[in-house]
């Protein structure tokens, strides 16, 4: 069955317009401080507040770190959504979160102006998620040919969302697509650790696929096919993962267990 409709729903689409403009004018709000790390916390705070409005309840959204049963830990993200149904933070403190990478679904970071040197922070911050061993694996990529993942096999959507870029507008996705190249060589990793960058006003890049989406003056489009990509992804992530294993992160049984019924 084809997917999608001649006549897409007017409703739908106005909701998540108004969304992206609160996104917007918060981002624009967050350049009256002067901390780059304010601006950058206001900015993710906004994608986050959609992100919780919106995503399916079995999701919530933290920010903080993942952590694997070998006590490998990811970097600071700025967003993580995790299956709240299945997973329990480790350790829940005012701002940051520590989770289980089984329970991880998707990486989000904000960023509040895309240039070279944030993008190679972001893909050396991917390649460090890949190192997890979510359920005694790995987190692998999206496969080539656009084929889900098979069941046994965990995914994590990991996202770059920035405010705008530091090149110019002509152009844009080329130049961009270069630069992402050059970033991943630099990280020494491939560019398919990061599944989707989106530069609102310029476009949305899906790297491993070597596609991409420009937008000049309506970037309408390019959200809501940010926000289905990532929706999507997440029921039918949700539907092949098993339920976490709380024993993975404890010794195989515990020690001085005692007979004491002698009938």
């Amino acid at each position: 069955m084809t997917r999608g409709s001649k006549k897409p729903s007017e409703v739908f689409r106005s909701v998540l317009l108004e969304a992206q403009t609160d996104i917007i004018s918060a981002g624009r709000k967050a350049a009256t401080f002067e901390h780059k790390g304010i601006r950058g916390d206001e900015r993710a705070a906004a994608l986050s507040k959609f992100l919780k409005e919106r995503l399916p309840d079995a999701f919530a959204t933290c920010k903080g770190e993942a952590i694997d049963y070998l006590d490998h830990r990811s970097t600071q993200l700025d967003l993580m959504v995790y299956h709240q149904q299945s997973c329990v933070p480790v350790s829940k403190q005012e701002e940051n979160t520590l989770i289980p990478c089984e329970g991880l679904y998707s990486a989000i970071e904000v960023k509040s102006i895309l240039t070279k040197a944030e993008l190679e922070v972001a893909f050396a911050a991917a390649k460090r998620l890949r190192t997890l061993r979510p359920f005694k694996g790995h987190f692998i990529s999206s496969r080539a040919d656009g084929r889900p993942a098979e069941d046994g096999e965990s995914r994590c959507m990991y996202i770059l969302f920035a405010y705008t870029s530091n090149l110019s507008a002509d152009d844009w996705l080329k130049q961009e697509f270069q630069r992402i190249r050059e970033a991943a060589k630099v990280a020494g990793t491939t560019v398919d650790v990061i599944d989707r960058i989106v530069v609102v006003g310029r476009g949305i890049i899906n790297p491993g696929g070597s596609a991409g989406m420009a937008v000049e003056d309506d970037d309408d489009l390019m959200f809501v096919d940010f926000y289905l990509n990532l929706v999507n992804f997440l029921h039918r992530e949700a539907r092949r993962r098993p339920p976490i294993d709380w024993q993975l992160y404890s010794s195989r049984s515990a020690k001085g267990w005692t007979a004491i019924d002698d009938a």
